[in-house]
């Protein structure tokens, strides 16, 4: 299919230019999508990351790609350890599928509907303003060192687990070797979640390990430089998920609705875990 969408030329060049970035992360107004009913919509969307790579489920249990990021009905939550797609408010700053044992390595955000209030501000930050900012102290420098070094566990959110009563943990390094050249590292980083798997594997937990990980979430929510805007209608943002964190800034519009799909660098029958397969 890649080569049959290869001959589009507007899709095709759109690739190349994205390509081309030296950036780990792009955004991109008036797509010229919003006139599109759904489904075709989502069909162009796919189209598009699947010539930058391949995407993948985004669940274990439906095998969804094209996932809905809007608040759901409280009654559907449940008390349930939701993910930031799943409601209004913030989003911490977090890399996708951090939880997985091989988290994309790009990911899109597309704007449906805009939030029309004062907030859902898009946020990213940059790997290496996080590594800069660290660096910059000793505690700092002993921290990235700690979580280059010390897996920690990251436990599944119930939307992604296998069924709603289990509770699935994944050990993984926050700052991992570098798969890229010119790259210092790999990072998944989601503090929510990093917490509620120390409460599973209480084993792993120490003094030095929480302290790392405090100053590491102070770095990233309030210290490094940022991007921040509100993303108007027809916006697709493009992001480096090994090298960029995102998240956003609270918001009450409940109509607020983007569309996310994750992009691998192999192929999904290479991949390891619950999201390499495609069932859309």
């Amino acid at each position: 299919m890649r080569k049959e969408l290869a001959k589009v030329p507007t899709l095709a060049h759109l690739a190349e230019s994205v390509r081309g970035l030296d950036a780990h992360g792009v955004v991109l107004y008036n797509l010229g999508l919003a006139h599109l009913p759904e489904d075709r919509r989502n069909a162009a969307l796919y189209a598009l990351t699947l010539m930058l790579g391949y995407p993948t489920s985004t669940d274990q249990r439906t095998g969804r790609v094209a996932w809905d990021v809007r608040a759901r009905p409280l009654e559907e939550i449940d008390g349930r350890f939701t993910t930031f797609s799943e409601r209004i408010g913030s989003a911490d700053m977090h890399t996708d599928s951090s939880f997985y044992p091989m988290p994309e390595e790009q990911f899109i955000l597309y704007v449906v509907n805009a939030a029309r209030c004062e907030g859902g501000h898009s946020l990213l930050v940059d790997g290496e303003d996080i590594y800069q900012t660290l660096q910059q102290t000793e505690e700092g420098r002993k921290a990235f060192d700690l979580l280059s070094t010390t897996p920690v566990p990251f436990r599944v959110p119930a939307i992604y687990a296998a069924g709603d009563n289990n509770v699935e943990v994944n050990v993984a390094l926050v700052f991992g070797p570098a798969k890229r050249p010119g790259t210092r590292f790999t990072m998944r980083w989601r503090y929510d979640s990093i917490k509620k798997g120390l409460a599973v594997r209480p084993d792993l937990d120490t003094p030095e390990l929480r302290a790392a990980l405090e100053l590491m979430n102070d770095v990233a929510e309030n210290r490094a430089a940022r991007f921040k805007d509100q993303l108007p209608t027809d916006t697709l943002m493009l992001a480096d998920n090994h090298h960029m964190l995102h998240g956003r800034t609270t918001y009450t519009d409940e109509r607020r609705h983007l569309i996310r799909i994750r992009i691998s660098d192999v192929p999904n029958a290479e991949r390891v875990g619950p999201s390499g397969v495609v069932r859309d």
